[in-house]
């Protein structure tokens, strides 16, 4: 009798020790998920330009300063803790101390320097606007790389904090990338790494060719720096690579997303013989998943990533809304949670993300401003 008390007391505690590993398993860190919004206006002082020409960004190590490429030649230093421009520092565009034109990379490095890159230059600058170093990053000029290769290797071009090394995806435009280089700056070789999990985006770009110009929409790869390493993501899939360069090494992650489909499955046309033509495949596109790059919270060790889906378009072929999804991992990019979130309409295009919140670029008046998201979950 004693026995089979045992026994059944072992059965009701391996059950609900089954019931509680599934518990674990199915918990959703996002599913109460609630938000506010607010906007914050920078302080500008007697200082005037256009406040909507921002189009490239990054911030300081510690995260208390946005940087802003504007127009080009120029770089507005914001302070973030008191919504302040604190300065405008301008760049030469000609002379030894030119900065590259129509910069494609930019990247806040420690003492205070900046890293600029676009397709015929780049170089590393002090933020006062002296060059430090350039590179030709073409592969002629790079060991390992043939040198008739026909694709650029300045697509998604950054560099490591210790500006040890550069990677990037070489690619020609319109076409497939040929993978992950990595450049070994101190002698400047290189090689290029596969990344068969994100071959599928190519068969979601639209490329319209008019006269000598070319127009291209769609999902693309991209490189992001982000908590230290290099993130190798892209719109089609949820698939992504992370390149730590500390190691060399490269590594493939991929996600068990319940609420949304992994990637993009439905085929698209590449005749695309019109700007009308390109716009309606657009549409096709849009209706199914496209991912969105991630984001790093420091206080909470986790990072966070958008999705939209089933866009919506008026009478005019506006697009007017979308479905938006929020999905957070934790430091070991665990997926832990995952919301459709029924109060947006449209993704918040963040473009940082400090202190738990999402920082997205905004205007008020003649004023840069920021419209900012503060999750609760």
């Amino acid at each position: 009798m004693k026995k089979l008390f045992s026994i059944t007391l072992l059965v009701l505690f391996v059950s609900c020790g089954a019931k509680e590993s599934e518990h674990e398993e199915s918990l959703n860190l996002l599913e109460n998920l609630t938000f506010t919004v607010d906007t914050l206006v920078v302080d500008v002082g007697e200082e005037i330009f256009n406040p909507g020409a921002y189009y490239v960004n990054d911030l300081s190590p510690d995260q208390s300063k946005a940087y802003f490429l504007y127009m080009e030649n120029e770089i507005h230093e914001i302070d973030l803790e008191h919504m302040k421009l604190l300065n405008r520092y301008v760049f030469q565009q000609d002379g030894p101390d030119a900065i590259p034109q129509y910069p494609n990379t930019f990247q806040i490095l420690p003492d205070d320097e900046v890293f600029l890159g676009g397709y015929a230059q780049t170089g590393l600058f002090k933020i006062s606007g002296e060059n430090v170093a350039s590179f030709k990053v073409r592969p002629e000029n790079l060991e390992g790389i043939p040198n008739d290769a026909p694709y650029s290797m300045t697509n998604s071009l950054h560099i490591s904090p210790d500006k040890s090394t550069m990677v990037s995806l070489p690619n020609i435009f319109g076409e497939a990338i040929e993978g992950l280089a990595v450049i070994n700056i101190a002698d400047m070789s290189a090689k290029i790494l596969d990344l068969p999990a994100l071959e599928l985006t190519s068969k979601y770009q639209l490329v319209f060719r008019e006269g000598n110009g070319a127009t291209a929409i769609g999902d693309f790869d991209r490189i992001k720096f982000l908590n230290n390493q290099f993130i190798i993501h892209s719109g089609a899939t949820s698939d992504i690579y992370r390149y730590d360069w500390k190691t060399d090494s490269l590594q493939l992650l991929n996600f068990p997303h319940q609420l949304v489909p992994s990637s993009k499955t439905e085929e698209i046309s590449a005749n695309i013989d019109s700007r009308e033509a390109l716009f309606e495949q657009r549409k096709t596109l849009r209706k199914q998943i496209t991912f969105s790059e991630f984001f790093w919270d420091k206080e909470k060790e986790m990072y966070f990533r958008f999705a939209v889906m089933n866009a919506q378009y008026n009478d005019e072929g506006r697009e007017i809304g979308s479905d938006v999804y929020l999905f957070s991992y934790d430091k070991d990019w665990k997926l832990t949670g995952e919301k459709l979130v029924e109060e947006l309409d449209h993704q918040p295009y963040a473009a940082f993300m400090k202190d738990g919140k999402f920082y997205t670029r905004w205007v008020v008046g003649e004023n840069p401003a920021f419209v900012v998201y503060s999750f609760d979950f």
